[in-house]
């Protein structure tokens, strides 16, 4: 079972890459990408977590990488939830955790849940193209899809008895991921929780880790709910420097020519210049992240936070940090009151 995100880690999973389509450069990128996911699951397997890694399906251009299992299904207490989002290709990505399900279901108990299918247009799939600028963007997808049940697990937070959540695109039309409609399924799955709402869109994990209770971290004080506010708070200094360039175009990595742009003039700057509040808690002293800044570091270690470097080449390449590329499925806390 699972209550929160700072107990024990025993269980997780760790996502994979595949190449899908000829791109130059694609290659090496997806090479990299699972060598660094494979490190990352020995990191876990050396700290003393049973890993898991989704299967790799039959070559098919519909379907998404299975790189982050945070955003399509959640695991709560002895519940799993999948869901869907916005994006045509990630419907099939389910297909890659069957085993896995399977897994927890057999050997823990879980109950799965499936959110109903949404009818997301085929043709405005994430895809590699010539050119981007007829593309219709995901935020403008939400407000096309606002009738539909659609969410995004990435948007939760666990906290004993609490669910932290984000906006969705309903309230956030910029950043939000999900809809109304999709929240209150989640919601009415989960009715022994209480739920606290940050008035802000987007995937929680971006803005905000729960250290340990008592203890977070956040980018800014502003994602941080008045719930916490009597925590102890560890604000991360933005230390990062990219190119305009870099900053302006990187969420397009569908262009053909974005991938050999990026491998020639930008890949390192995220390990090289960016601590990651995007982390993963193995236990209540020890959190796995990216980057290396230091100054980031020592502020966590001074609040008796051990932090293990995980050196992920292409996290921006694929706009998802650690805590994107896995899900924690077992750990020893339970239902507890924190908030």
């Amino acid at each position: 079972m699972i209550y929160d995100e700072f107990t024990k880690l025993k269980e997780c999973i760790v996502g994979t890459s595949y190449k899908s389509c000829d791109i130059d450069g694609l290659d090496r990128v997806v090479e990299e990408t699972n060598e660094d996911l494979d490190s990352l699951e020995k990191i876990l397997t050396d700290l003393g977590v049973v890993v898991h890694r989704p299967t790799q399906p039959e070559f098919s251009l519909d379907m998404h990488h299975p790189i982050m299992p945070r955003d399509v299904f959640g695991f709560y207490g002895k519940k799993m939830l999948q869901t869907y989002c916005a994006v045509h290709s990630r419907q099939k990505e389910l297909e890659c955790y069957a085993e896995i399900e399977k897994h927890h279901m057999w050997e823990h108990g879980y109950e799965l849940s499936r959110m109903w299918k949404p009818d997301i247009d085929k043709t405005e799939q994430y895809e590699y193209v010539e050119d981007f600028s007829n593309k219709v963007k995901l935020q403008e997808k939400y407000d096309l899809y606002k009738d539909m049940i659609l969410w995004e697990t990435a948007n939760f937070a666990k906290c004993g008895d609490v669910i932290i959540h984000t906006q969705s695109a309903d309230k956030d039309p910029k950043s939000g991921k999900g809809t109304e409609r999709g929240l209150a399924w989640m919601k009415s799955l989960l009715p022994e929780y209480r739920f606290i709402e940050i008035p802000y869109g987007g995937h929680i994990d971006g803005k905000l880790a729960l250290l340990r209770p008592g203890l977070l971290m956040a980018r800014r004080d502003l994602f941080i709910p008045d719930e916490l506010q009597n925590w102890e708070k560890i604000i991360i200094k933005d230390n990062a420097k990219f190119p305009e360039e870099y900053l302006s175009t990187k969420k397009q990595h569908f262009y053909t020519d974005y991938v050999m742009k990026y491998l020639n003039e930008w890949v390192g700057y995220s390990s090289e210049t960016w601590f990651d509040v995007n982390c993963l808690s193995v236990d209540e002293n020890t959190i796995v992240s990216t980057g290396n800044d230091l100054e980031n570091i020592r502020v966590l270690e001074s609040h008796g936070i051990n932090v293990v470097n995980w050196n992920y080449r292409h996290r921006y390449f694929w706009d998802g940090g650690t805590h994107c590329c896995t899900q924690d499925t077992v750990r020893t806390g339970g239902m507890e009151k924190y908030i």
